[in-house]
């Protein structure tokens, strides 16, 4: 089973979120142990670093950048097509485009589940979300 690991698992893990960064850096060691088969999108490559960049101003997101993309882990590119069925997602959950690209790309390469602490995403039905402080993994 692969997961798709949504964005605030990353930028969780990074800064040490109070409730949820020790849970995602134990996901994301899982992975890196290749005990957990995952996949992003460059979606999340891009959304990592303008949270990081706007909101924790780091101005350099390099480094954070090549420890994501050292993972061994499945990036998915985000083609116009995918974009398309992200807006009607979008429209049709009440979620926001950027989710509405998490679920297009999810779905199209058959993954069920997503990792995210982003409640926003129980509206889709097409995709069972896993809380991070939920995570269990065999």
């Amino acid at each position: 089973m692969t997961c798709y690991i949504d964005t605030n698992i990353w930028i969780y893990a990074i800064i040490a979120h109070p409730k949820y960064g020790e849970k995602c850096k134990q996901i994301l060691k899982k992975i890196e142990a290749k005990k957990l088969k995952a996949a992003i999108s460059t979606q999340v490559l891009g959304e990592v670093a303008g949270v990081l960049y706007n909101k924790y101003k780091v101005k350099d997101t390099t480094s954070q950048l090549n420890a994501i993309l050292s993972y061994p882990i499945d990036i998915y590119i985000v083609h116009p097509d995918t974009i398309r069925v992200a807006a009607e997602y979008a429209r049709d959950y009440g979620i926001t485009p950027y989710d509405g690209i998490h679920i297009a790309l999810a779905t199209e390469n058959n993954i069920t589940d997503i990792i995210s602490a982003d409640k926003e995403l129980d509206k889709v039905e097409l995709i069972r979300r896993i809380d991070p402080t939920k995570f269990k993994h065999q």
